[in-house]
């Protein structure tokens, strides 16, 4: 067999293999430090101990989060459904027994007007102003600081419900926004994204769907509802327009558009 400098062809020297060890020591040492880092912005960040729940059913649905892997919730707008939802996502984040380190948000972008192609910009500048309320509301959850620094560490990810093909969510909370404007495919894509050691919310209001359905068809949110009935881990959670916290006049307005 032919030999190179002293050994076998082929073959990794001594010294390479040394040196290779040490690379990976120091690699893994650095993600090591980087973990820890994110660990530590978690402990540090403080929820508003300010707000407290309007209702008792804002109350129920954060027990219901903690207590399920995957919970569906709908209701009419101005229910809090997004801003409990996150507030219940970052009380998992911070207990270190779930063994949870980001939360990643996402939503489908369905619009009338323009497609997001036309938007200018790369993903993150097209996407930012659909993505803007999450932030908005975790801002007033944890402060801008809090919310700057778990953005920039990759605590915090947002993204649209297009790009997550092909990802799977490991030890994080996912929170699907806007779910009315899923088709069941949709919705399928994105339950099935979960991983190990993961939770996952589903929000949305029935009432405002923007996609365009035939007569027999139903959006994804809805057909969750009915598919996953009876499935353990699974919760659900459904806010009227009298858990309205937003407005009182805003309760008047929705119930109009009960009437026919």
């Amino acid at each position: 067999m032919a030999k190179y400098n002293g050994k076998t062809k082929g073959r990794r020297s001594v010294k390479q293999e040394y040196e290779d060890d040490q690379f990976d020591s120091i690699v893994k040492s650095g993600e090591v430090r980087v973990e820890e880092q994110k660990t530590e912005l978690i402990k540090r960040a403080n929820i508003n101990k300010s707000i407290k729940y309007k209702n008792q059913k804002q109350k129920e649905l954060v027990k219901l989060i903690h207590d399920n892997q995957i919970v569906f919730i709908k209701g009419a707008a101005g229910t809090g459904k997004t801003f409990i939802a996150l507030k219940a996502a970052l009380e998992v984040l911070q207990d270190a027994s779930n063994d949870i380190h980001k939360i990643t948000l996402t939503k489908p972008i369905v619009e009338a007007g323009e497609s997001i192609g036309f938007l200018p910009g790369d993903k993150d500048e097209k996407t930012q102003p659909y993505m803007k309320s999450f932030e908005e509301n975790i801002n007033e959850l944890i402060g801008k600081e809090a919310t700057k620094s778990f953005i920039a560490a990759g605590i915090i990810e947002a993204m649209p419900l297009s790009f997550i093909r092909g990802n799977t969510f490991r030890r994080s909370v996912s929170i699907l926004d806007e779910a009315q404007n899923t088709t069941p495919g949709a919705m399928k894509l994105f339950v099935s994204r979960i991983g190990e050691t993961s939770k996952m919310i589903i929000i949305g209001d029935t009432d405002q769907t923007d996609l365009t359905l035939r007569s027999n068809e139903i959006h994804g949110l809805d057909d969750a509802f009915k598919r996953f009935q009876g499935v353990k881990g699974v919760g659900f959670f459904e806010f009227t327009e009298d858990d309205i916290v937003r407005s009182a006049i805003l309760i008047d307005l929705m119930k109009r558009y009960k009437k026919p």
